[in-house]
């Protein structure tokens, strides 16, 4: 019989059940009743025929089963004997079976929960056409270990590179959409082959033409679909209709997917609401047109994103990108800063720097599942031993191996069903924290929820819990020897201690599995406490931040963008509360800073060398309000304008490189070195800044006016932050604050409101997420460890109540028979803790790379863990020994 016609015979076999046994009953005694008649029929009396014919009939109810099973229905109503007998059990044991569960819920919730997140995050493919064909292509030098590209470099990998079927380049930005409620939104300036290379067409209008992306290109505009939907409503005629973006009448040409999201929005944790035309022009970004390049290079300020060709892969790129660059060495292109290129799959750019984190805590959640498994079934074990006349007299009736295998298991299989029930609700509200407290960064996380493929791994993780926690069970029972345990009452000593030694095995493994991760929730704690301990240079707390931008529609040249920045700082500088304010190019920690060549008079480089440092253009005040410390000198003034000698302020790094040994006041600067320029003189030296990152080293960094930058080199900077530094709550200046912007311009929108603290936590929000879900998974393993020493003590001092009421009869005080206690948990606790203590000196090393300050072996950490989970075992092992300590021995002798 064909499989499924087997299935649908036994399924109608226990649809039809009732129907079916009364046949099966009256099929039986129709046979009883004909060999009864046959013998009357031989001169037998009835009563003797019908006793006869039921000796030689054997066993009713073993015929109706050997029926059954050739109807192929007796495995269903087993399985559904075993489930109603495996209810009615656990419900006469509610404490079990509700500790169980709970325990259970724990190992699966939590193990649910984090694979949601590891499967949206780094399992869930982008949102992109075959998007493992498509790359990230960076620049590189020193210093630099991922920068963006130059147009020449654009040109020259577009031809050059046969690895890439196309490669195209794109900006980030924001951009102001107009109106009565004028909105700041993130943007992006694209070529128009940047949507075809990640294989993503608008749902509604079309794409940028090739007219539209030229320089002098009609002014369109693509939307995203939530920012259509949010501020037009959904309405389809928007597209081909005018809007007005940062001052200009803009067409609307497309709505993007909803689901689409440029490579950039995932590391942001912000959608890019409107994309517009790159309409690049070479003459403009400093370049060559065509595929050349210059020997210093030009502007590095355009990401870039290729295709891979057929048959072409990422290092095929790479291999051809290098052997490129080593022609370009030849003919000294940037031959100084030891340039090269590179090109990486996108999903590695956009998870890679997540995926050390979530594998981390998803192996954390595995051990505490394994712990939640191992205490499940040291529960179990504790109910065989009240459950061992039972299966004696089942394997005495002549239940076998398979029989008594299925009723165990099918028994764990209902709590890891109870377990799975509660531990899906407990995923679905951890999902929620998850979201709630992960770092900003953490890419695709708002994408998580408990979907059916969350659902299906949470029943396979239950499956698995079934039969891990049914499998010691189910050894114990195979070693019962029906006739002692009959005989003896159901004592069966000897059974009890090994099952007490596995119980041991057990807590023993928890404690081993809860040292490390206790122990990496102990380093990361460090790490978290050395990053904090930082200075990052700068003010992190009491300081307010939002970005405004000028557009030059409103703004035509620098004198009136200085201007509006005067006013704003004077405005806001007005209101009450506020101790300083001031304006900056890019905020500390929150956007990295590319460099700037300089020429230093008085300063050589050495060979293949230049003189590069990072440029930052603030309005006077900025100092103040950051706290940045002021070394020498002084600070800028408002007297620093356009029209005042040009003033350069330089951090510390600065004057020890190129002045080392020599006072850094009064040298002169060029930035971009070009004999056109003009030079500026440094007045003032502050302390170093982390900008890029909260470690590492700091780069060379100068400072100078947002007046003065746009007479050298003569760039007027659009957007900038106003930071505002208060005693009380910065967030409390919000509408003050934002009141006075548009107070000097209504039409302006402002964005990006956030606090410095805001700032400096998401700069260590990875280390921060890795020992948060550490440190919780760490309490929750020292508990259900602790649980399980409770319950070893608790059993050794339950079955040793007569030997300690004897003791006590003996004369041995309550502190003797409470360290007898005390040793049965201590003795698993220090098996444990040796065993984790070595396990965790292995594992800590893949927390290698989230480290600060701290090695994975750290003496210090360990030496607390070790001391954290004894006393957690002494008290575990506590309770139940008091307990033994206050045995009545005439109690227990009695009893006996």
């Amino acid at each position: 019989m064909a499989w499924y016609h087997e299935i649908g015979s036994s399924l109608a076999s226990l649809i039809r059940r009732r129907h079916r046994d009364a046949e099966l009953d009256e099929e039986m005694r129709f046979h009883l009743e004909m060999e009864t008649r046959r013998r009357v029929d031989t001169g037998m009396t009835e009563r003797d025929a019908r006793r006869l014919a039921r000796r030689d009939f054997g066993g009713v109810e073993r015929h109706k089963d050997d029926t059954r099973d050739e109807r192929g229905t007796s495995g269903f109503f087993d399985a559904w004997s075993d489930v109603r007998f495996a209810l009615r059990s656990l419900s006469h044991r509610p404490g079990l079976t509700s500790a169980a569960t709970l325990t259970l819920a724990i190992g699966i919730g939590a193990t649910s929960a984090v694979f949601g997140v590891v499967k949206h995050v780094l399992l869930k493919p982008l949102p992109y056409t075959q998007p493992d064909r498509v790359v990230a292509v960076w620049s590189a030098w020193k210093g630099f270990d991922r920068t963006w590209l130059s147009y020449d470099e654009w040109e020259g990998w577009k031809a050059r590179v046969s690895a890439f079927s196309d490669i195209g380049i794109y900006t980030d930005g924001a951009a102001s959409i107009d109106g009565d409620s004028p909105e700041r939104v993130r943007s992006a300036s694209v070529q128009a082959n940047v949507l075809p290379i990640l294989g993503v067409a608008p749902e509604r209008g079309r794409n940028f033409s090739a007219d539209e992306d030229r320089p002098g290109g009609a002014r369109v505009a693509i939307l995203s679909h939530e920012l259509w939907d949010r501020r037009f409503g959904a309405d389809p005629s928007v597209v081909g209709r005018q809007i007005q973006i940062q001052g200009n009448a803009t067409t609307v040409v497309g709505v993007m997917p909803a689901e689409f999201r440029m490579p950039l929005d995932y590391a942001a944790g912000e959608r890019t609401d409107v994309w517009f035309p790159l309409a690049t022009d070479a003459a403009n970004e400093g370049a060559v047109p065509g595929p050349a390049f210059p020997k210093g290079g030009s502007s590095h300020g355009f990401y870039g994103v290729a295709r891979l060709a057929p048959s072409a892969t990422a290092a095929s790129a790479n291999t051809q990108l290098r052997g490129i660059v080593a022609e370009l060495e030849q003919f000294g292109y940037m031959a100084k800063v030891g340039f090269h290129a590179f090109a990486i799959p996108m999903d590695e750019q956009i998870t890679g720097r997540v995926k050390p984190v979530l594998l981390i805590v998803f192996g954390a959640v595995v051990l505490v599942l394994l712990i939640a498994c191992a205490n499940v079934a040291g529960l179990l074990l504790v109910r065989g031993e009240t459950r061992r006349r039972e299966l004696a007299v089942r394997v005495a009736l002549g239940a076998g191996d398979k029989r008594l295998a299925r009723l165990l298991i099918t028994e764990s299989a209902v709590l890891a069903t109870f377990g799975a029930a509660a531990g899906i609700a407990l995923a679905a509200i951890t999902v929620r924290l998850l979201r709630a407290n992960a770092p900003a960064g953490l890419p695709r996380l708002s994408e998580t929820s408990v979907d059916w493929s969350v659902l299906a791994f949470a029943l396979a993780v239950a499956g698995f819990t079934a039969l891990i926690t049914g499998i010691l069970p189910l050894i114990h029972a195979r070693r019962l020897a029906p006739a002692g345990e009959l005989r003896e009452g159901g004592r069966g000593a000897t059974s009890g201690r090994a099952r007490l030694r596995w119980r041991q095995t057990l807590v023993a493994a928890e404690i081993a599995l809860a040292v490390v991760l206790v122990a990496g929730a102990g380093l990361m704690v460090r790490t978290v406490r050395n990053l904090l301990s930082i200075d990052p240079g700068f003010r992190a707390d009491g300081v307010l931040t939002m970005r405004v931008s000028t557009p030059s529609l409103w703004y035509a040249d620098s004198i009136r963008v200085v201007s509006f920045w005067n006013d704003v700082q004077r405005r806001v500088s007005a209101l009450p509360g506020v101790k300083h304010a001031a304006a900056v190019r890019l905020l500390p920690l929150a956007t990295e800073m590319g460099d700037w060549g300089l020429r230093i008079d008085g300063y050589t480089p050495p060979p293949n060398q230049g003189a590069p440092g990072d440029w930052q253009v603030v309005t006077p005040g900025y100092f103040e309000t950051m706290g940045l410390t002021l070394r020498e000198g002084r600070a800028f003034t408002a007297g620093d304008d356009m029209g005042a000698p040009l003033a350069m302020i330089v951090n510390r790094a600065f004057e020890q490189q190129y002045f080392a040994g020599r006072r850094a006041i009064g040298r002169r600067v060029q930035i971009g070195g070009r004999d056109t320029t003009r030079w500026y003189t440094v007045v003032g030296v502050v302390d170093d800044v982390h900008h890029n990152a909260l470690v590492g080293a700091v780069k060379p960094q100068f400072y100078a006016t947002l007046a003065q930058f746009a007479v050298a080199p003569g760039s007027t900077r659009r957007s900038m932050s106003l930071v505002v530094q208060t005693d009380g709550d910065p967030k409390a200046l919000i509408a003050p604050v934002r009141g006075a912007v548009h107070a000097a311009d209504p039409r302006l929108a402002v964005s990006e409101v956030r606090t410095m603290r805001d700032i400096v936590d998401a700069a260590i929000g990875g280390q921060r997420f890795a020992m948060q879900t550490l440190g919780m998974f760490g309490v929750v393993a020292l508990l259900l460890s602790a649980i399980g020493i409770f319950g070893i003590v608790s059993q050794v001092v339950a079955s040793r109540f007569h030997e300690f009421g004897i003791r006590a009869a003996l004369g041995a005080t309550p502190n003797d028979l409470m360290a007898i206690g005390l040793r049965s948990g201590l003795r698993q606790a220090m098996t444990g803790l040796g065993v984790g203590v070595v396990a965790a000196l292995l594992l800590t090393r893949v927390l290698r790379t989230l480290l600060q300050g701290v090695t994975p072996s750290d003496p210090l950490t360990f030496v607390a863990v070790v001391a954290v989970t004894g006393c957690v075992a002494v008290l575990a092992s506590l309770a139940p020994a008091i307990r033994a300590a206050r045995i009545d021995p005439n109690t227990a002798l009695r009893v006996d």
